[in-house]
């Protein structure tokens, strides 16, 4: 209610207007015993209103002077004022003023959507995407609408305007493929994700590809023409759960119909033979097809297949060789051509240390040979002994044997002592890799002779060698033993 003195606004349950002070008298209509239930209150709270009405009696006067002091600086104060509202205003647009389109389009488009209408929402973010066609924000906005709308296509090609450009951030390219993945596995439509995939080049999609694109398989045999039966191996390249290669020989193009790959393919008859693999991932989606073709014609023996491929190893590993029936294989490790005369493959070969270069050749029962199939290998067991150590194992050896008195490398018999320097590391052919440690003799005036003892400590298990040469310059190994 107002007062009726000086019309103002008297808060409700106040009895004196804080303005002026005068004493408000509501006088309700009670029922009978209503009123004397007030009556016998009111006599007994009379004290505290008279204490209330001087307490307020004193604030309404502190307002007075507060405000006939403001009224006095009124004019400055409203200047300062407006001068503040108009830079707030000012920094606000220009804060703003480059997203404002894109804040009225989205604006616009959630108030249409909350009214029920969804189909003005999309007109609006259209608009808006025409307008502002790198802004980001409209477009995801633009998709999501699509697709509460039940127009999944639309919502692609929404996100598409982000994959397909180079104007926009990285993590919104990204975004946007998630968002294009995410709605066709919804919808069952991997082809689609794998056309989405396939038909870019760029890096974001790149990163998609591995997960939901297998890659294509290798055939383990490369194609030709063969003199005899040829057992061609498929190679598989992805590992992701769900994955199944299958192939075909001499028809279309494998799919989940066609033979699933689970052994090497044996061609033993002459002709020629069109092998097409493909693996199939969970999501249905085929890798490229991998293919080759075999012509088989009899003649002299295949060549054998080695198991193990030229390169480096780093453990115990056996060497398989595999020849046609009939055939015996029989191999050189030297460098000269393998024949009748040579080692005889019987059983699996344990790759010897370091580097071995093997020559391999089928021979049939009639004599003929097969082509020779060489392989590489270079097996290096991994260090676990480093320099110092093969340093002093070197010299605790040779105290163990009584060459040395002690570890200071004092000998029998010899003023000063023996001194041993790491030199440098070798690999010998078949042993592995050594560090080469030379034996010096210090006298005791300081002077230092080389010994001509040279010792190889191996780099794996600590084996501590002699070193030597044989007649062709070749390392040899001459093994220490207790006296």
């Amino acid at each position: 209610m107002k007062c009726p003195e000086c019309g103002f606004e008297i808060p409700e349950g106040h009895m004196y207007c804080d303005k002026c002070g005068l004493e408000i008298k509501i006088v309700p209509e009670f029922e009978p015993e209503v009123e004397n239930e007030i009556n016998e209150t009111l006599s007994g709270v009379a004290d505290e209103l008279n204490k209330e009405e001087r307490l307020k009696k004193e604030k309404i006067e502190r307002r007075r002077e507060f405000f006939s002091k403001l009224k006095e600086k009124r004019p400055v104060i409203l200047v300062c004022a407006g001068t503040i509202l108009i830079l707030f205003l000012a920094i606000l647009g220009f804060l703003l003023f480059s997203d404002r389109s894109a804040y009225y389009y989205l604006r616009k488009a959630d108030t249409a959507k909350k009214s029920g209408n969804m189909n003005d929402a999309i007109e609006y973010l259209i608009e808006g995407n025409k307008n502002l066609p790198d802004n980001p924000d409209i477009i995801f906005r633009l998709s999501d609408y699509y697709l509460e709308n039940g127009d999944p296509e639309s919502a692609v090609d929404a996100l598409r305007k982000i994959t397909d450009s180079e104007n926009f951030a990285s993590d919104k390219i990204y975004n946007a493929y998630e968002s294009i993945i995410s709605i066709y596995e919804q919808s069952k439509m991997y082809d689609k994700i794998a056309e989405l995939l396939n038909d870019s080049s760029n890096e974001t999609a790149m990163s998609f590809r591995e997960k939901y694109i297998p890659k294509a398989p290798l055939m383990g045999v490369a194609g030709g023409e063969f003199d005899d039966v040829v057992i061609v191996s498929i190679l598989p390249q992805s590992s992701q759960e769900g994955d199944v290669t299958y192939y075909t020989v001499n028809d279309g193009n494998p799919d989940n119909s066609s033979i699933i790959y689970e052994n090497a393919i044996v061609l033993d008859e002459e002709g020629e033979y069109i092998i097409k693999a493909s693996t199939i991932n969970r999501y249905g989606i085929s890798s490229e097809v991998a293919e080759d073709t075999y012509t088989v014609i009899k003649g002299t023996p295949s060549a054998p297949e080695i198991m193990e491929p030229s390169g480096d190893y780093n453990q115990n590993t056996m060497i398989v060789a595999v020849a046609d029936a009939g055939c015996t294989i029989f191999y050189t490790t030297d460098g000269s051509d393998p024949t009748m005369e040579s080692k005889q493959y019987i059983s699996p070969i344990t790759m010897p240390v370091g580097t071995t270069h093997y020559k391999f050749v089928a021979i049939d029962k009639d004599g003929l040979s097969s082509e020779i199939v060489e392989r590489d290998y270079h097996l290096v067991f991994t260090r676990l002994i480093s320099k110092e150590q093969a340093v002093n194992t070197l010299v605790s050896t040779l105290v163990r044997l009584d060459i040395l008195l002690d570890s200071s490398g004092k000998v029998r018999g010899l003023g000063g002592h023996n001194e041993y320097i790491y030199n440098k590391e070798i690999e010998i052919e078949g042993a592995g890799e050594y560090y080469v440690i030379i034996e010096n003799h210090v006298s005791n005036d300081g002077s230092v002779t080389p010994t001509g003892l040279i010792y190889a400590v191996n780099t794996h298990d600590g084996t501590v060698n002699r070193l030597g040469y044989d007649s062709s310059g070749k390392y040899t190994l001459i093994t220490i033993s207790n006296r």
